[in-house]
């Protein structure tokens, strides 16, 4: 049987940092998925990517949050990043927020790019959600960011390619 997530790359922080790039990206597969487990240093607005270095007006979302007793949702366009997690910060323990978005079609210079994204962490709640970069490039960089605080020490971040079965 093809294997059909192949990892491209992964990292483990050494050190709080807002941002974390992986570049380089070949064209080799269909999609990328990012599987990131996550902690952070304060509760902050979104977890977010940017594409190719992108900081224009050219991303948009729409996402559902819940945590059993109530819910939400908001949507926005002509934002400067893709909304891909919902991060909570542990205070002073660490929080594993589980993160995973898939960039469909990544290579693909004929169509937008489409982010199906999910975060959770058990104690808080569940994120949910589609992002759209209205670019038609071929993703070579994606930037994993969070506007307040920091990804926080020990986090893991896994980029992987997904082949066509």
């Amino acid at each position: 049987m093809a294997k059909t997530y192949e990892p491209i790359a992964s990292t483990t922080l050494g050190s709080d940092t807002a941002e974390v790039t992986f570049s380089s990206i070949a064209s080799s597969w269909t999609d990328l998925v990012v599987i990131g487990l996550l902690d952070f240093t304060s509760s902050g607005p979104g977890l977010w990517v940017r594409f190719n270095g992108d900081t224009g007006s050219n991303y948009s979302y729409t996402m559902l949050t819940g945590n059993g007793s109530s819910a939400a949702s908001g949507r926005d366009s002509s934002v400067t990043q893709a909304l891909v997690g919902f991060p909570i910060w542990g205070g002073s323990t660490a929080q594993d927020n589980l993160t995973i978005f898939q960039v469909m079609s990544y290579a693909n210079t004929n169509v937008y790019k489409t982010v199906l994204h999910s975060s959770a962490l058990a104690s808080q709640g569940v994120h949910r959600g589609v992002s759209l970069w209205r670019n038609t490039s071929a993703i070579s960089s994606l930037t994993l960011r969070i506007n307040f605080g920091s990804i926080a020490t020990g986090s893991v971040i896994s980029l992987f390619g997904v082949k066509a079965a």
